[in-house]
């Protein structure tokens, strides 16, 4: 993540070397909270939310275009080969805006190394967009300050302003709005990923709004503050979860995860994955391969300090 605060570079000029390598963090969220739908489809959310050690890998090669060849190129490569490289896919999406609308003349090349499953609730293709973002300012020496990446971000999916800034965070909004909270105290992660994608759309589309509604996220700011992780778990809340269920066997796996040591468990955004939170390292690895057992696939890592984020190294 950038943070540099100079202006706009309109002539770019790579940085010596010709590529740079991003980390693109997962992310969890805390609270979901759907607050209305919006004309233009959306929804305005109130979230907390998180970033995991889980990360993709983003390198960017930058080099000089061939003499005969009239326009600047772009390619990627992944290393799922069931992840489209082309236009559908929100790293293409973001280098070609970029390319275009900073003028760069220069071929470049992305190879991206997949560790966040896709279409599980953990922010993998957002996150993957803001690496992108970030790493063509870098290289580029484009001098977009991070407000800046934030705003073209926002045009690309309702996540990826949290994932270019990351730490723990209020997302409001459709997600663009964003206010940090206190830091968010270290614990192990296991991650329940099923092998199947869910349909964001297909699940916001199916909320009902509630008669009388709550909220947990004052609660759960006073829990960040005091570093508290069981205040913390107490608050887990999500707005889809029971929509999610209906499909897929979500509240199982929160059980189960509970059963295995968890202090709390909950489901990341649309699901269908479950996060569960443990104290002790050793608890966490034996209920990783448990949760592996039941679903097929399952991720241990960690919350970190924001700190351990910047630059995105």
């Amino acid at each position: 993540m950038s943070t540099r605060e100079s202006a706009v570079n309109t002539d770019p000029r790579p940085r010596a070397g010709g590529f740079v390598q991003i980390r693109a963090f997962s992310k969890i969220n805390l609270i979901l909270e759907v607050m209305g739908k919006r004309p233009d489809g959306y929804h305005n959310l109130r979230s907390v939310m998180q970033t995991l050690a889980l990360h993709d890998t983003i390198t960017i090669t930058s080099a000089v275009p061939p003499n005969h060849q009239k326009q600047a190129g772009f390619t990627l490569t992944c290393s799922d080969p069931s992840l489209p490289t082309d236009h559908r896919n929100l790293v293409t999406k973001a280098a070609t805006y970029m390319m275009q609308a900073y003028n760069i003349t220069n071929n470049i090349h992305i190879d991206l190394v997949k560790h966040i499953p896709q279409g599980a609730g953990l922010g993998g293709g957002s996150s993957d967009c803001g690496a992108t973002l970030t790493g063509i300012n870098e290289l580029f020496d484009l001098g977009i300050p991070l407000n800046g990446l934030i705003s073209i971000g926002q045009r690309f999916g309702a996540d990826v302003p949290f994932c270019l800034q990351g730490g723990t965070a209020l997302a409001e909004g459709i997600g663009e709005i964003l206010t940090p909270l206190p830091p968010h105290p270290h614990c192990w992660v296991v991650l329940a990923c099923q092998r199947t994608e869910v349909s964001t759309g297909e699940i916001f589309s199916k909320w009902i709004p509630e008669k009388t509604p709550t909220s947990n996220i004052p609660a759960m700011k006073k829990a960040l503050q005091n570093g508290d992780l069981t205040q913390i778990t107490d608050n887990f809340y999500n707005d889809l979860t029971s929509i999610t269920a209906k499909k897929h066997n979500i509240y199982d796996l929160i059980s189960e995860m509970n059963s295995q040591g968890a202090i709390g468990a909950a489901m990341s955004g649309s699901g269908p994955t479950v996060f569960g939170y443990f104290t002790d390292k050793y608890t966490a690895e034996k209920a990783k391969r448990y949760m592996e057992k039941i679903t097929g696939r399952a991720i241990f890592t960690e919350i970190i300090p924001k700190e351990s984020l910047l630059g995105g190294r």
